[in-house]
Formats: C-alpha cells, structure tokens, sequence
C-alpha cells in the first residue's frame, strides 16, 4: 500500500473514531424525559403515596443505572397512558414512552429498544358468579360467557391469541375493571397478576381473594415489553444504542433480575 493510500485509510478511521466519540458526547448532560401511565403500572412504574410527584420503580432503576455512566439526565412523568403515547410520538414534552407492547402501529410510530422484561396475561373474574374456575380450555372460550373487559388504549394482542377489537377497552383504571367485574358488567377483564398484585406498593389493594381470583389464559404468550423512542427525537439513534447496550449489559449480569425481584419481594411484605 502506497504511502497516500495508507495516510487516507488512517485519516478516515480517525475521522470515523472522532465521530462516533462527538455523538456519544453530544448527549452528556442532555435531559431525556420519559413517560408512564398515570394510573399506575407497579412494580415497574409509580407513584409513591409517600413521595408524592416522585416516580419509582423497575423501570426508573434500570434508565437510571444505564443513563448516568453516560452522564445523561433522565426526568420521569405520569399522564394518561394515552396522553403518554401521543405526546411521546410527537416528541417535545416526552421522548420516550415506557412499558409497551408491541403492535404495528406502534412500530410505525416509535423505535423499539431490546425488551427488558416480559409479563403475561390473566383472566380474572368474580368468585360470586363463578363458585367454581370456568371452564376455559382456550382464550375464545372466555367470551362465551358474556363482555370480556379491558383497559382503555391497552394493547392485548401481544397474547398471540386475543385481538384487541374483540375486548371493551372502555376502563380507564383497573379500579373501574374490578368494580365492572363484581358488578357483573364484565364476565372477565384481562390483567397480569403482577400489575394487580404490584398495586401494593402505592398502599392499594385492588383484588381481594374473597371475590376476585385469576386463571392464565390459555396458550397465551409472553408479552414482551420495550421502551418507545420518539421518532421525532434528534438523538433517536443514539438513545437506542445507548439503552440497548445497557440493557443487553444489565441482562447478562443478571441485574435486570436482581432489580425486579427487589421490588417482589416488597410486594410480598
């Protein structure tokens, strides 16, 4: 190789080191504001009954952990979980949206990181109406028996075997799905245990054993939850290298696992 050639093979490599290492430090000391849903999503984000306005949770742990080696600053909000998907979308008061399922519309709108926790899906029902577990062997089966419930802008199809314009999506807090259900509006609403269960941790109990009890839907899937990054965001790319990273990193060391199981074990207490 000529001396030429090899002066411009070096000078593009340093060229390429140089910016990868501005864009990298182009987000230090940046804020990147994310958002979940108001009504709560315990363990994994809410609000403190205790500290008022200050959001905890598996989620806040794991940003923070991946954020601050890279010196960015991480600011947690809690709107509708509506409000949080279109103001997320759009970009300016949110750029990332936490906790969500897949669906195409989404994937159209945001980018995906890796997931970082997966959940699955229940059906839960009154004691009172069914003095025995009704007989589901497969997910149709529920809506044998009358109005299968829903949150409102929930995604369900993350099941592999519920489609989301089959369920009334009309509650817009699972204290309105539990009431439904004891009032006999809903034969069952769709739920995952550990968010109803996690309700503990803001000093709430949404199900009592006595008259709410819960079976896994059948052949259901895993869900698989990401974080959702604006498209609109200026550092779009470079966030989801940088939480992709840390979550593959904090995965591998088992941290994501040590993480949550701290926050069971304050649900069991």
């Amino acid at each position: 190789m000529s001396k030429c050639c090899l002066s411009w093979v070096v000078f593009l490599c340093l060229g390429l080191l140089n910016s990868l290492n501005v864009q990298a430090a182009g987000l230090e000391g940046i804020t990147i504001r994310f958002c979940g849903d108001g009504s709560g999503w315990p363990p994994y984000t809410y609000i403190d009954p205790k500290e008022p306005g200050v959001v905890k949770g598996y989620d806040v742990d794991v940003i923070k952990e991946i954020l601050e080696s890279h010196g960015i600053i991480a600011e947690f909000s809690m709107p509708s979980w509506k409000q949080c998907l279109e103001r997320a979308k759009d970009g300016h008061a949110f750029q990332v949206a936490l906790s969500s399922s897949y669906n195409d519309k989404r994937a159209h709108d945001f980018i995906f990181t890796r997931k970082y926790y997966s959940s699955v899906q229940s059906y839960f029902y009154s004691t009172e109406r069914f003095k025995v577990r009704p007989d589901i062997k497969k997910a149709s089966d529920l809506f044998l028996f009358g109005q299968v419930c829903g949150r409102y802008s929930y995604n369900y199809e993350g099941t592999g075997v519920l489609k989301n314009d089959q369920i009334n999506m009309a509650a817009k807090s699972y204290t309105a799905l539990v009431s439904r259900t004891l009032n006999d509006d809903c034969a069952f609403f769709i739920g995952r245990p550990s968010i109803l269960l996690g309700f503990r941790l803001m000093e709430a109990k949404l199900i009592n054993a006595n008259e709410i009890s819960y079976a896994p839907i059948p052949n259901a899937k895993h869900d698989d939850f990401y974080m959702l990054i604006s498209r609109n965001s200026p550092y779009a790319d470079e966030l989801k290298r940088i939480l992709d990273e840390g979550i593959e990193r904090l995965e591998k060391s088992g941290r994501l696992k040590e993480i949550l199981d701290s926050y069971y074990i304050k649900m069991q207490s």
